[in-house]
Order: C-alpha cells, then sequence, then structure tokens
C-alpha cells in the first residue's frame, strides 16, 4: 500500500498484536519518535535505515510517532484495529493534484482523488472533522491513507 503524505498531515496507522507493521521511505530514518514508553510498542529500523518496523505489546490506545528522514519529517496518530490494520506501508511524498476523479459521493460529502493527493468536499452546510481537520466546504488530504470523517473510519 502505498500513501502519498502532504507535508504536515497526520496520518493514521492502524495496528495489530499479531501483525508487524512496515514504514518504507525513500530516504534514510535519521531518527523516529514514539510519545509513549516502551513496553506499549516495538520498533526496529531495518532495510538500509529506510524502514521502521512496528508492532503494540498491548491492546489500547497509543501515542503519536514521528519520524525524522534526511528529507522529510512525517506525523503518525498511532491506533489499534485488530480487524484492519495496516501492513507494508510505502511512504511517499505527496502534492495536492489539481486533475482529479471522482472516488466516492455520499449525500453529505464527496471524495476526488488526484495522482498523489485526494480532496474531500463538504456538501453539508456545517463544518465536519476529517482527520482532525475542520473542513467548512473543502480541503486536500494525503492519498492511500485512512479518512475519518467524525470519528469514523470512512476509506482506506
Amino acid at each position: 500500500m502505498i500513501f502519498h503524505i502532504l507535508v504536515n498531515q497526520m496520518t493514521t496507522l492502524f495496528l495489530s498484536l499479531n501483525l508487524l507493521t512496515t514504514l518504507t521511505f525513500d530516504s534514510e530514518i535519521e531518527s523516529y519518535l514514539y510519545g509513549g514508553s516502551s513496553e506499549e510498542m516495538f520498533f526496529q529500523v531495518t532495510g538500509n535505515n529506510k524502514t521502521l518496523a512496528m508492532r503494540p505489546k498491548t491492546e489500547g490506545s497509543f501515542s503519536n510517532l514521528m519520524v525524522i528522514t534526511q528529507n522529510r519529517k512525517y506525523y503518525f496518530d498511532l491506533k489499534y484495529d485488530k480487524a484492519n490494520p495496516h501492513q507494508f506501508i510505502e511512504v511517499k511524498d505527496g502534492v495536492m493534484n489539481h486533475a482529479l476523479t471522482k472516488k466516492m459521493k455520499t449525500p453529505d460529502f464527496e471524495i476526488l482523488e488526484g495522482d498523489n493527493s485526494i480532496l474531500f468536499m463538504n456538501l453539508k452546510s456545517t463544518e465536519v472533522e476529517v482527520n482532525g481537520i475542520k473542513v467548512k466546504h473543502q480541503e486536500y488530504f494525503s492519498k492511500g491513507v485512512p479518512i475519518i470523517k467524525d470519528g469514523r473510519r470512512i476509506l482506506n
């Protein structure tokens, strides 16, 4: 799975106790910072220092993770999901696309997709929260990452 991550956007990763999740970057990992304790999560840098492997040691809620590569910083919100965890993630730098095609449409919202980003369009008159951002009309998000609207996973 490929995540095209836009600059300074928080990305949710869903983890499970029985699966290792890997994040592979285009450039070497210089460091990573996890906000929780070492008793909660296993981490190991592998693959020519371009891959970070992780697995939770316990169920429950986790802190966030920042990965610093030679080229950029990436922010992740780690969540437990036994049913639909992420496994092998290739992390690419995203850019806001203007050539978009329709990905999903409901009476409340529409999602348009480009090569490296998606555009979330709020069709309601009140703002909604998408991936921690209040969206009044429309907002760009990283492509490939989970889209969480008002606390519910609607895509990926």
